[in-house]
């Protein structure tokens, strides 16, 4: 059975097809309400649905954000993901995301593969460092997806192409180390030598800076991947160190760079048998949701991950209302879709502002909770 056409549904309402087109691809000059739901009936009756090669052709943009991020199943990337999409709901956008388990090779493939769906902006979420020249290969593909008229957003480390936002990582550990020891704690583990991820070193090394200025060294250094799974081998290692180490009444506190990694330590802790917070303490960093709803609830330095999330669609969205199409344009461009490949986008004197780099710098927020009190045995 052959498609529906945009000619069938103007004939069944018996509009012209310059008015079909205004109704169902979004213009900003429809006719009537009458018109207008007699042609959105005649849609539904013959289950015509728009072309949306055809619209991005008539409107010189896809609708389509490609978001890419390190692991869906981390619940910092999931929570970002979904205020993101949640912001672009009203906009006629949609969100194509892919996860590169922080993989070099994965992430080039991902962003030529969106490049090549057309999409009107890359948002790439994480911090990650592969090496010198492998972020200049990375930076230098954004570079010609900019030029070619895309929009570039950050979240997490600037890519020296776009713009971006920065947590402030080492700041806000310092800070959480700092109300951890007004608190009364006293012995610290924390994690380190994470690979790649300029995040997790700043965030511990703000976190022993605080320490070192406390006159306090870390009793436990351990290495661990900044997952959940990581989370359950640092737990394996304090457990190891405290059957080892002399007594002590007072708890280990243990800093995890991330709340994937805190949550999972915390649940391994918990099964090992040992008291959190009695025996040992258990801090993280992001403010994902889940970290108030663990047991105990999860001490950490909260992101504004929502408002992060709604400054990123803000960039992408900026100057990103389509031209208005001629009459009888997008109809045309229905006809024409398979021609979709040709679409290009100059960037000018009047779009060269998109190539320019910008940094906005959040903090979070001390979030003291369960996992770290300090009992009246302590």
């Amino acid at each position: 059975m052959p498609a529906v056409r945009l000619t069938d549904v103007a004939q069944d309402a018996g509009v012209s097809l310059a008015t079909a087109s205004r109704v169902l691809n979004g213009s900003a000059r429809v006719p009537g309400k009458a018109v207008a739901e007699r042609v959105e009936a005649s849609a539904r009756r013959l289950g015509y649905v728009p072309n949306a090669q055809a619209q991005a052709l008539a409107r010189s943009r896809s609708g389509l954000i490609g978001l890419v991020v390190h692991d869906i199943s981390d619940p910092y990337f999931a929570t970002l993901a979904r205020a993101m999409q949640q912001q672009l709901f009203d906009s006629n956008s949609q969100v194509l995301l892919t996860q590169t388990n922080r993989d070099l090779d994965t992430e080039v493939r991902a962003i030529r593969s969106l490049v090549s769906q057309q999409v009107d902006a890359l948002v790439l979420v994480g911090s990650h460092r592969y090496g010198d020249e492998s972020d200049t290969a990375i930076r230098t593909l954004l570079e010609g997806f900019v030029r070619n008229g895309g929009k570039v957003v950050g979240l997490g480390q600037s890519l020296g192409v776009g713009r971006t936002i920065v947590p402030d990582n080492a700041a806000a550990a310092h800070e959480l180390a700092t109300s951890l020891i007004v608190e009364g704690h006293r012995r610290f583990a924390v994690v380190e030598g994470i690979a790649g991820i300029p995040s997790a070193g700043d965030r511990t090394g703000g976190f022993v800076a605080a320490l070192t200025e406390a006159g306090i060294e870390p009793e436990l250094n351990l290495q661990a991947d900044l997952t959940r799974t990581g989370g359950h081998r640092l737990a394996e290692g304090i457990a190891a160190h405290l059957t080892a180490a002399e007594q002590d009444d007072a708890p280990l506190c243990v800093f995890a760079p991330a709340d994937v990694m805190a949550l999972g330590a915390l649940g391994e802790l918990r099964r090992r048998g040992l008291d959190v917070p009695g025996q040992v303490a258990v801090a993280g960093f992001g403010g994902v949701p889940g970290a108030a709803d663990s047991h105990p609830t999860l001490t950490t330095i909260a992101l504004p991950l929502d408002d992060m999330a709604r400054r990123a669609i803000q960039w992408v969205l900026e100057d990103a209302s389509p031209r208005e199409a001629a009459p009888g344009d997008e109809a045309a461009g229905d006809e024409a879709a398979g021609d979709a490949a040709g679409r290009t986008a100059a960037v000018d004197a009047a779009t060269g502002d998109r190539a320019q780099t910008a940094e906005v710098h959040v903090r979070g927020e001390v979030r003291l909770r369960e996992s770290t009190a300090l009992t009246a045995a302590s």
